[in-house]
């Protein structure tokens, strides 16, 4: 129990430093990020490996980061395939049907529970329940999701309101399948079971499709390529589509990568991750853990390879001014006290929240060594410098936990280690 005679004592040797009477006068009167900017803040952006990006996209008040950052690397092969200036591909597409396999799959996932004995006073009811319909999502879902159902131009399928605010459709779904879940406790056979399901499910679509409007069957990919030239490839679906222009499948060439370490997770391992996977038929995400030093270098092979790296931070460090650097460190230099952490020691404690995707798309390394990166981010060209970012590598080495690299990236000694048994994690253990 705090006690009065300890409070005294604080504040006596608080006001006997004359530091903290000076500290105090400054943090009354300006914010905090302020007084914590100086030359390392303001970092240009020269990069001598450097991938050519193209207009930034906007995944607006929405937490699409996952879906926009697996789109900013497939919209680049569509570039340079067609000899485009610019172009992008529907967030809008993707998300409808994302939206669709998650209510789906929850819906399936509280049918399970209830037939094995599993009520709303287990934490895996209560807490599916408490999230209900959310935007996060993974590379491997987005992976499932562009093979199952392909990808659009934007101009064939644009963003709506809801779209881009998915506020209040979340909160809507997760009303549904809160209405769902009491529903089901009255049904007493899987035919009243599953004629419930497609009950709900065609309310759901219903929501969906009134408010990001029905994906087309086939359209006209119509274009005109940098020297003038027109195009058009009629009456192709969205799987035509990608095929034609993409043709790469992200479930077999890529692999998500952590580096984490504890008592229970070991570097040289496959995991998996439990009810990670939000489609129902497709496997919980799967992810090889590897020393700190092997994530980095894999970071650096694949950039100069000329291929973008999509990866997951912390927002809880913030950035200045377009730059993502290490704040929770300088905001113990204002305090006099130490914030340091690595970033195994933040996994640890959970202190990787808010979590985002963005892209790293350039370098600069002097004698070998990486000084900083470029990120392409999804939040407009309004932010950072016209939409792109500056991270320290400080700031990498301390924030940025997982990221998908391509296996041909890989190490033959890191191959081998694809070819392992799978240890399965349950989803309240996972770190990373």
């Amino acid at each position: 129990m705090l006690k009065r005679e300890d409070l005294d004592v604080y504040r006596k040797n608080y006001t006997n430093n004359i530091h903290n009477k000076i500290r105090q006068r400054m943090l009354n009167k300006v914010s905090l990020v302020d007084l914590i900017q100086d030359l390392d803040t303001q970092i240009n952006h020269e990069f001598n490996i450097n991938i050519k990006t193209h207009k930034i996209t906007d995944q607006k008040s929405s937490g699409r980061c996952w879906l926009f950052a697996g789109l900013n690397i497939l919209r680049k092969i569509v570039i340079e395939k067609c000899n485009l200036d610019n172009f992008e591909l529907s967030g809008s597409y993707v998300a409808f049907y994302d939206k669709l396999e998650r209510f789906n799959m929850l819906l399936e996932r509280l049918i399970s529970y209830k037939e094995n004995g599993i009520n709303l006073y287990d934490r895996d009811v209560s807490s599916l329940l408490e999230n209900g319909i959310t935007d996060d999502g993974y590379f491997t879902q987005f992976a499932y999701l562009v093979k199952k159902y392909g990808v659009v131009p934007e101009t064939v399928f644009p963003e709506t309101f809801s779209s881009s605010n998915t506020y209040e459709i979340n909160q809507i779904l997760s009303r549904l399948l809160r209405k769902f879940y009491l529903d089901l406790q009255l049904i007493t056979n899987n035919d009243e079971e599953n004629n419930l399901k497609n009950k709900y499910m065609e309310e759901a679509y219903i929501v969906i499709a009134s408010v990001y409007g029905i994906p087309p069957d086939s359209f006209d990919f119509e274009y005109t390529d940098k020297i003038g030239i027109y195009h058009i490839n009629k009456n192709m679906t969205s799987k035509q589509f990608y095929n034609n222009y993409i043709n790469i499948d992200l479930q077999k060439e890529y692999i998500e990568i952590t580096s984490y370490n504890d008592e229970k997770v070991k570097w040289n391992k496959l995991y998996q991750e439990e009810d990670s996977s939000k489609i129902s038929g497709e496997k919980d995400n799967t992810i090889l853990n590897l020393p700190s030093k092997e994530f980095q270098s894999l970071i650096i092979k694949q950039l100069k390879a000329n291929e973008p790296v999509y990866f997951y931070c912390s927002t809880t460090s913030k950035r200045i001014d377009g730059i993502w650097i290490d704040l929770m460190e300088r905001y113990g230099e204002i305090f006099d006290i130490d914030l340091k952490l690595d970033r195994n020691s933040i996994l640890k404690t959970n202190g990787i929240t808010n979590c985002h995707c963005m892209l790293i798309t350039g370098v600069n390394t002097i004698d070998d060594k990486a000084i900083k990166y470029r990120i392409e981010n999804s939040w407009g060209n309004t932010y950072g410098t016209n939409g792109y970012y500056v991270a320290t590598e400080d700031w990498l080495k301390k924030y940025v936990h997982r990221i998908v690299i391509n296996k041909k990236n890989l190490t033959n000694k890191q191959l081998e280690l694809l070819n392992q048994n799978i240890i399965k994690i349950n989803k309240y253990d996972i770190k990373f």
